[in-house]
């Protein structure tokens, strides 16, 4: 059988790129935590991962407002 990827498994993977990019990790990583399940003849996202990385994103932004918000006291 044969599948393809939808299109948020790709923007994940994309995501994940830029990810690895941003906190100099490796992609490898990233990847391998990306989580798919078959619908009809494509990969899907998995609730539970478009969950974590939705959650794992908003920490990102708020370390970077912290970290964003410390640089304006310093200033």
């Amino acid at each position: 059988m044969e599948y393809r990827l939808s299109d948020d498994v790709v923007a994940a993977i994309a995501r994940s790129l830029q990810v690895a990019l941003l906190t100099g990790t490796d992609i490898v990583d990233n990847l391998r935590a990306i989580s798919v399940q078959v619908v009809e003849d494509q990969l899907v996202l998995t609730d539970a991962y478009k969950a974590a990385e939705q959650n794992n994103i908003d920490k990102m932004l708020q370390a970077v407002e912290e970290l964003q918000a410390e640089v304006a006291e310093e200033t």
